[in-house]
């Protein structure tokens, strides 16, 4: 807080509302004649208070013009506070506009310049940050991190709402992985929600608690919240809501109310998550029809936008900016950047610059194949005896191919552990490939060992289940051959095992199974066993 003589009173005022009630502090801001401010502090603090209020009442950011006065007035100005917060929302501007890279590198340098006693400006910092990964679909846990983060300091400052907030996000972010923990974060959120009598809040909480449940295919729990939330408003404001009820109509059979809800959206407004949810409530709706053409292109649909979203270049562009801006911290506190020329400064800012970059690359494809070998060297060379019989006697593309990878995974097995020898790791990755689809000669193969040794299994299943695509059945085959996630991984060209249990799920969801797939094809094989 500035409380000098020289700094004008209204802008005091300003600030102490500008948490309990910002529409209040934009009023008082609105009211002031910027030429009636006297001196460069009050006008920094001005664009300070003006832009932070701006933000704080929703009011969209369309250029950092006025934040960035405040930003060159502070970082020569000892009010290490006001200087925080000029950064936070310098990158608050930057989300606005929509430069999620240009955001985070703000964010992080406010949240490297803050006093590590303001809660209130690293609570903000951590949850902005969460926010902008949440957005963007970034993957390793980018925004739970930093939504923890923010639920710890807004518990030090006993802000409820805001906690009740950070707790909102945390569930959502985990509900995909780990329902159970999504389920503590979502009581804990509403508790908080009833204690402040907060209905738009609960109504939030439920529609979360719904979408949860549809993630993990448990339609009539999911119902129950959605139908919660839909009482307390009547309508709903977002599309994605009426796409979950027609979603759940159409698995119970209910086809004219799952056409009755998917059909009040204005889907014009369709994000890519909402997009998402339309097209599984369309394609559950054409199996609930018995239309499997439809099914099929919807299906497409649905895994066009799936993929975006799961590959999505802004992911590691988000990632990499935070480690660049990590990274470039502590190489310019381990020299004095003042005793440089120009000049020099910025060949090294630059070559700094591309070696993160290219780093950062190199360690991540390094450290997922690692975690792959890592997870291979636990199974057992056993596990693909009868495979190897088969190919001994059979002299094809499929036989060569199939002996090749299996040569790579049983190296790897019998290699053991050498901390002190990466290059054995190295020369083992080296050998790794992935197998496409479109090598019909090694997947036609791999059906005909499977139909051999199973009595028909593939045949059965593609006869059954007719909405499975060629690379669904492909992937089937894998783990009909016991393969383990991380071998799966590897013959499929996937970064790493989190890809392989989400293509599982997907399977499954599609063969509307009760229970894991793994479960269901081990009995089938045990069943059709020659």
């Amino acid at each position: 807080m500035s409380c000098g003589r020289s700094v004008d009173k209204r802008l005091v005022l300003a600030d102490t509302l500008m948490w309990t009630n910002p529409d209040s502090s934009l009023a008082i801001l609105n009211a002031i004649n910027r030429d009636s401010l006297q001196g460069d502090e009050n006008q920094a603090y001005y664009a300070l208070l003006l832009t932070q209020a701006q933000f704080r009442c929703n009011i969209p950011l369309t250029s950092d013009t006025l934040i960035s006065k405040a930003v060159d007035y502070y970082s020569d100005n000892h009010n290490r506070e006001h200087y925080t917060r000029a950064l936070l929302y310098k990158g608050g501007a930057y989300e606005d506009m929509n430069n999620p890279v240009e955001a985070i590198k703000w964010y992080k340098q406010a949240e490297n310049n803050a006093d590590t006693t303001d809660y209130r400006n690293l609570a903000h910092i951590n949850m902005r940050l969460g926010i902008l990964y949440f957005k963007n679909y970034a993957s390793n846990n980018l925004d739970l991190n930093k939504f923890k983060m923010a639920a710890h300091y807004y518990e030090i400052l006993n802000d409820k709402k805001m906690l009740m907030k950070a707790l909102h996000y945390c569930g959502n972010v985990l509900r995909i992985t780990d329902i159970n923990s999504a389920k503590r974060c979502y009581e804990k959120g509403i508790s908080i929600a009833r204690e402040l009598k907060d209905t738009s809040s609960i109504y939030c909480l439920d529609v979360s608690y719904a979408l949860m449940y549809i993630e993990d295919s448990l339609y009539s729990q999911a119902k129950k919240y959605i139908l919660d939330a839909y009482q307390l408003n009547n309508s709903f404001e977002e599309n994605y809501n009426y796409y979950m009820l027609s979603l759940i109509y159409a698995n119970q059979k209910d086809l004219d109310s799952a056409k009755y809800f998917i059909s009040l959206p204005d889907k014009s407004q369709n994000t890519a998550y909402d997009s998402l949810l339309m097209y599984k409530a369309l394609k559950e709706i054409a199996l609930c029809d018995n239309n499997i053409s439809q099914y099929r292109k919807f299906d497409k649909q649905y895994n066009r936008i799936s993929n975006s979203l799961e590959y999505n270049e802004t992911i590691y562009k988000l990632h990499d900016s935070e480690q660049e801006f990590d990274n470039s911290t502590k190489f310019e506190a381990s020299i004095s950047l003042a005793k440089k020329k120009k000049i020099i400064s910025f060949l090294i800012g630059s070559l700094l610059l591309l070696s993160i970059v290219f780093l950062l690359l190199y360690f991540k494809k390094k450290k997922d194949s690692k975690r792959l070998i890592d997870e291979i060297r636990k199974e057992h060379i056993s596990n693909y005896n009868s495979l190897r019989e088969y190919l001994e006697k059979h002299d094809d593309d499929f036989s060569h191919l199939m002996s090749s990878q299996l040569n790579v995974f049983e190296e790897i097995m019998s290699s053991g552990y050498k901390p002190n020898k990466v290059y054995s790791d190295n020369k083992i990755t080296h050998k790794i490939k992935a197998i496409d689809d479109s090598n019909v000669e090694f997947w036609n193969g791999l059906r005909n060992y499977l139909n051999f040794r199973y009595d028909g299994i593939i045949d059965k299943i593609s006869k059954d289940y007719p909405i499975l695509t060629d690379a669904d059945i492909n992937f089937i085959g894998l783990i009909c051959c016991d393969f383990s996630d991380a071998a799966i991984a590897v013959c499929k060209g996937y970064r790493n095992t989190d890809s392989v249990r989400s293509r599982r799920r997907k399977i499954r969801d599609k063969m509307k199974i009760d229970g894991l797939l793994d479960i269901y094809l081990k009995q089938l094989m045990k069943h059709n066993a020659t």
